[in-house]
């Protein structure tokens, strides 16, 4: 947790500050397709795949910086993802996986936004929570309910995308990182992130008139 501290505060104030030499905010939310990445969505005994696909969800508030044509925007974001799992082979009837993160993000578009159309790429960074289903132990001796857990980390989340004069189409990957769990079943170290494909909508509000 110490880089939340030394990271992520500092660059919130940067954002702050560069809020005050902007000229336009925007908003955005997608959704899309999410596939899960990771050891942590496998069976650690057969290997078989817990889930295989999800929802993926995001919004997004960035500042734009007029000295930069606009085109670089800084803000905060926040991205989740419901994994859906599936009865193992070994018995197992598991929920629903949760992956999310609240953070900074960092975008920057090829063109301004009067040109319309424009590719753009972003990162993302902050703090990441990995949340396991309950799961449901099928056994002749009756059947055995395990609480799901949750646990917390740093998350990196790059994307590439087209803004096509508001309308969003974008990949991000969220870097699959190690979270350790601990629960009645025993401990558990893995990794786990999601790739998701989304559309969505951007929302740009000129500020000038304000200030």
């Amino acid at each position: 947790m110490k880089i939340l501290t030394t990271v992520l505060i500092p660059l919130f104030f940067c954002l702050v500050n560069a809020g005050a030499f902007a000229q336009s905010l925007s908003l955005s939310g997608q959704l899309g397709y999410a596939s899960p990445q990771g050891d942590a969505f496998r069976d650690a005994d057969t290997g078989e795949r817990l889930t295989s696909f999800g929802l993926g969800y995001d919004v997004d508030i960035l500042y734009h910086l007029e000295s930069f044509d606009s085109k670089l925007g800084l803000g905060l974001m926040y991205v989740g993802s419901a994994l859906f799992g599936s009865e193992s082979a070994t018995r197992l009837d598991v929920g629903i996986y949760g992956l999310d993160m609240f953070g900074v993000k960092g975008q920057y578009r090829l063109s301004s936004p009067d040109n319309g159309a424009s590719p753009f790429f972003s990162l993302g960074l902050g703090l990441s929570r990995f949340a396991t289903p309950d799961i449901t132990i099928f056994s002749d001796n009756g059947n055995i309910f395990l609480e799901g857990k949750r646990t917390y980390g740093i998350g990196i989340r790059p994307e590439i995308g087209m803004d096509l004069g508001r309308f969003l189409v974008s990949t991000a990957y969220l870097v699959p990182m190690k979270y350790t769990i601990e629960s009645d079943a025993g401990n558990f170290e893995g990794t786990a992130g999601s790739l998701t494909f989304s559309i969505g909508y951007r929302l740009n509000v000129d500020l000038s008139g304000f200030f």
